[in-house]
């Protein structure tokens, strides 16, 4: 079992960091034509569908200043455990390398797991800066894998060293300051079989508590995005606009005749439709086969004239969906047309077919 544990959690440490970081590298179409088909197996169950979803903005601004912060904190969490790893790793093997025994100065004075401390807290921003369900389930588990994990390699060191172990761990907490580990409440029985059933009970607690929250948060985030709701219809914008800057775009769009035949060809279903300004280049959109290095062009100074909305249908278990409830619903989309229009005169000024999917493939990409 030990043998196995160690693979599983860089297992789930994968599942948490590659994703972000394929996304940022001119290899991500070759990471999601293998990763993608993966994702989409979830879609075949409403049960795991909802894991492919994601619970922040990604591509989105929102009016929320802590939101608007997150992209910054995820990035100084991965920054710092980075460099927790590193200060960790490199003394330890460094030891190794040289013969020198075990290492209990630096950061091993104070904690006696570092390194898995900056692994998790790199972790938690990955999962911030690519806010997948999945990736969130991924992380907690890994959380309490690192914890069975820690709690073995002591009983090997107590074993081992015996009382200077055990001294070592009088003066030094597990993953947090000593001061900060001793004001936490105990939560292991004595017992291997009641230690194991406590264990389990305490991994399924955390993991509802995570992903409730994460449902609760992607309810606030849906508050904070620019929109418009109908029976059948959702209207989203990227940008922060005004409610009558999207209702002149979309109802512009929707009175031309040749939107209307599109939209009555596919027949009755939900959509979801994006507001986006024209310069704007969103890849994680169905909007445009190629797209300027970097995926995403969100230039501030934009033109609140000229629009292009995208029309898709969405992918969904829940057909009753109304309103915003269409995009908590939806697993996937279907892009239905590409309509340019022109705020100032309510006019389409151009009507294309948008690719059938974005540019990694049909995978599931952020909604909002």
């Amino acid at each position: 079992m030990k043998q196995v544990l160690k693979p599983a959690i860089w297992a789930f440490y994968l599942v948490i960091v590659f994703e972000i970081l394929f996304m940022i590298s001119p290899f991500a179409l070759y990471f999601y034509s293998a990763y993608g088909p993966m994702l989409n197996v979830l879609h075949r169950w409403p049960e795991t569908a909802w894991l492919t979803k994601f619970f922040l903005p990604h591509f989105s601004q929102t009016d929320s200043l802590w939101l608007n912060a997150l992209p910054m904190l995820a990035w100084c969490l991965i920054s710092v455990g980075l460099l927790l790893f590193l200060g960790a790793a490199v003394p330890l093997y460094w030891a190794k390398f040289r013969g020198r025994g075990t290492v209990s100065h630096g950061l091993y004075a104070v904690i006696r797991h570092p390194q898995y401390v900056g692994l998790a807290v790199m972790g938690l921003g990955t999962t911030l800066i690519w806010p997948r369900f999945l990736v969130l389930v991924a992380y907690v588990t890994m959380l309490c894998l690192y914890a069975v994990l820690a709690r073995w390699e002591e009983e090997r060191c107590l074993a081992h060293y015996g009382e200077s172990y055990r001294a070592y761990q009088a003066r030094t907490g597990m993953f947090l300051p000593p001061h900060l580990s001793k004001s936490l409440p105990g939560t292991r029985p004595a017992s291997g079989g009641q230690r194991g059933a406590a264990a389990l009970g305490l991994y399924a607690a955390l993991l509802a508590a995570s992903v409730d929250l994460a449902f609760g948060v992607r309810d606030y985030s849906l508050s904070t995005i620019s929109g418009l709701c109908t029976q059948d219809v959702a209207v989203l914008s990227p940008a922060l606009l005004t409610e009558s800057d999207m209702n002149t775009a979309y109802r512009a769009a929707v009175a031309d005749i040749r939107v209307q035949d599109a939209l009555r060809a596919i027949g009755p279903a939900k959509l979801l439709v994006y507001v986006v300004p024209i310069e704007w280049d969103l890849a994680d959109l169905p909007m445009e086969t190629s797209h300027r290095s970097g995926g995403h062009y969100t230039p501030a100074d934009f033109d609140r004239r000229h629009y292009k909305l995208l029309f898709t249908r969405i992918r969904t278990y829940i057909p009753e969906a109304t309103g915003r409830e269409i995009v908590k619903a939806a697993y996937g989309r279907d892009p239905i047309l590409l309509v340019k229009v022109d705020s100032a005169m309510a006019e389409v000024t151009g009507i294309d077919t948008p690719p059938p999917h974005v540019v990694w493939g049909d995978i599931s990409t952020p909604m909002f």
